[in-house]
């Protein structure tokens, strides 16, 4: 065999020719990829446009916060999200971050807020009952202020009000709080147009300063003069009218409320002291809603009174200051009681001191009272029309003076004995004390007349030191001469023990012996008493045969043996 194996001979191939395809070839099975990475990032694109910011709001606590289930609301709509909760770095609040909807820039605000919506019970009503099955929820309200922010703090009480609402804003001022809070109502004719929304103690420490919202379209009834008082429970008076009962409404008398009203003034709307007429207001028609003039600002500062009755007492333009230094005791009188003429109240009580002097040592109540001079006008003598009030400060006090003059006087009065209330009534007294007035000196000084109960008291004072002086005397003159009388009957009186006494006993004596059952006199009275015993018998006797035998007067008495 040979060595090397021989190969058979193969027929001739065609030559191999290679072709290099290009390698950015587009092949129909990368099409489907490149579909889903496009709408991917659509959608990628369109989430980031959709997307709002990211806030962080700052709670004190996080009760009931759940990431990605706890939404913040605006008007009962979803505006955001919430994505995480997370404690501060100093522990002491809990931070939760928001994802907001598209077009929330308005709740990116600076002055934006946020607070949570849980169940509660408040003077204003029930709110939240939503919650109980869904959970809390943050609320928010929109910002109006151009700088932005993304950091807030929640409110610890939610607001009564969010921004829109129509209306204003009152301030008023009280010595104390009352039974008020957030959601106490604000009646004006015993609707519910407004509420409480916040309060606060001034500066100064006395007062509270509470904000009141006005609805529209009744803010337009706040004018400058309107006057608000506390309508809280139930205001009892007894009258001429008999007993009457004012209240603004059952929810007034549970938690609390406040009222107003304009009170409609004397010719002038305008309240000042000693200021001109000429520059006092002209009054608006009754029948007209308030101008835009008379309506007043939003802000605006009122007085918030305890009663109606104090709170409309003031509807005159004019007011005069006088002052009474009482004497004797101001008990039962206090700030804001009647100053009356006659049953018609013309002022009312300011204030109430105490003052005394060092030399002497005698004290003084001064008591302020404001008078209204359009209430007394002054009556033509001749024809009887009405005088014009002065329009000058000086004309006011000239007439002032001139009553004075002709008696005018003050006197502390009694305004309800089951109470103990006192008012000031003024009257003409043409008998008092004349003084001078000065009317250099404010305020003008008014004198008094001790009223009835007092004079009654000195009456019974003056009565018991004549008493007193009386008995001073009978003890000096007639209590010696009582007692020589008395000296005198006592030796009488031993000289009849002396004398008469035995005589007496010796009577005694005698007569008991007289009165003995043995003794001659007793037995002769016995014995006389038979013998009539036995003449009243015959006697009897007699008039039995009488009445039986009349004829017996004639003939005689029968013989025994003819009957």
């Amino acid at each position: 065999m040979p060595d090397t194996l021989q190969r058979p001979e193969l027929p001739e191939l065609p030559a191999v020719k290679v072709k290099v395809r290009m390698p950015w070839s587009v092949q129909i099975i990368w099409i489907i990829p490149i579909l889903a990475i496009l709408f991917g990032l659509s959608l990628l694109y369109k989430t980031e446009v959709e997307r709002g910011s990211v806030i962080t709001i700052a709670f004190k606590n996080g009760d009931g916060f759940v990431a990605g289930k706890t939404h913040v609301q605006f008007k009962g709509v979803q505006i955001g999200l919430v994505t995480s909760i997370a404690l501060s770095n100093d522990n002491e609040q809990v931070i939760v971050t928001v994802q907001l909807d598209k077009n929330t820039s308005n709740f990116t605000k600076e002055d934006a807020s946020y607070w949570v919506v849980r169940p509660q019970i408040t003077t204003s009503g029930v709110s939240g009952l939503s919650t109980l099955l869904s959970g809390p929820y943050i609320a928010a309200d929109l910002g109006r202020s151009s700088e932005k922010q993304m950091q807030f703090v929640a409110l610890d009480v939610p607001p009564i009000l969010t921004g829109g609402t129509p209306g204003r804003e009152f301030t008023l001022k009280a010595p104390s709080l009352g039974s008020h809070s957030v959601g106490t109502p604000v009646y004006f004719r015993r609707l519910t147009v407004g509420e409480v929304v916040a309060y606060d103690l001034e500066a100064d420490g006395k007062e509270i300063a509470i904000k009141v919202f006005i609805h529209a379209p009744y803010d337009q009834y706040v004018t400058t003069n309107t006057r608000f008082w506390n309508a809280s429970g139930v205001d009892i008076t007894i009258g001429p009218a008999g007993l009457q009962i004012q209240t603004e409404s059952l929810i007034s008398v549970l938690v609390g409320g406040i009222a107003f009203e304009t009170p409609q003034p004397n010719g002038v709307n305008i309240l000042d002291v000693n200021v001109d007429i000429d520059k006092s207001a002209n009054a608006s028609s009754k029948n007209e809603p308030p101008s835009l003039s008379e309506r007043a600002q939003a802000g605006q500062v009122f007085k918030l009174f305890q009663t109606r009755a104090t709170a409309i007492v003031e509807p005159y333009v004019l007011v005069q200051r006088v002052v009474i230094n009482f004497k004797d005791s101001v008990r039962g009188l206090s700030v804001g009681a009647p100053v009356e003429f006659r049953g018609v109240h013309i002022g009312e009580v300011a204030h109430i001191g105490l003052t005394y002097d060092l030399k002497t040592f005698v004290a003084t109540q001064p008591v302020e009272i404001n008078l209204y001079p359009e209430t007394m006008l002054a009556r033509s003598s001749i024809n009887g029309a009405i005088i014009p009030i002065p329009k000058t400060k000086e004309g006011r006090t000239k007439q002032l003076q001139s009553l004075v003059d002709n008696g005018l006087r003050a006197q502390l009065r009694s305004l309800s004995l089951l109470t103990g209330e006192k008012y000031i009534g003024l009257d003409f007294y043409p008998n008092a004390p004349k003084y001078t007035f000065n009317t250099t000196k404010e305020p003008f000084e008014l004198q008094y007349v001790p009223g009835k109960l007092e004079s009654f008291e000195e009456s019974v004072i003056d009565v018991l030191a004549n008493a007193d002086k009386l008995l001073k005397k009978i003890d000096a003159n007639i209590v010696p001469e009582v007692s020589k009388v008395l000296v005198n009957t006592d030796k009488f009186l031993k000289k009849i023990d002396a004398n008469i006494v035995p005589e007496l006993k010796q009577v005694l004596s005698n007569v008991d012996d007289m009165t003995m059952s043995d003794s001659p006199l007793l037995i002769d009275i016995r014995d006389s008493l038979r013998e009539l015993t036995k003449a009243a018998s015959s006697i009897k006797i007699l008039a039995d045969m009488l009445d039986r035998q009349p004829q017996s007067l004639i003939y005689g008495k029968p013989l025994k043996d003819s009957q």
